[in-house]
């Protein structure tokens, strides 16, 4: 039967992997070379989409001409809620 315990402290006692600890600075350095290479000023497609959204969200919620009609009388808990399930199943009778 194989002990997990000493699989585990032989595997904590084993030298690192040459190539793990230069990992970091080629990952920081892949980093670096891409953000120089992407350039700071540039919009990206996904910051135009969410600025188109916003100016058409705007733009919708200006140009609605009268505002939505609230109903008051609507309490999820109360005896008389207009959309209680037994209510909604009665009315098509």
């Amino acid at each position: 039967m194989i002990n997990l315990d000493d699989m585990l402290s032989q595997l904590g006692g084993a030298p690192v992997h040459p190539g793990l600890a230069a990992m970091d600075e080629a990952v920081m350095a892949g980093l670096a070379e891409h953000q120089a290479s992407v350039g700071a000023g540039t919009l990206r497609p996904a910051s135009v989409a969410a600025i188109a959204a916003l100016v058409i969200g705007v733009a919708t919620a200006g140009l609605s001409g009268t505002p939505a009609v609230t109903v008051s009388s609507l309490t999820p808990f109360g005896p008389s809620s207009a959309l209680a399930p037994s209510t909604l199943l009665l009315a098509s009778r």
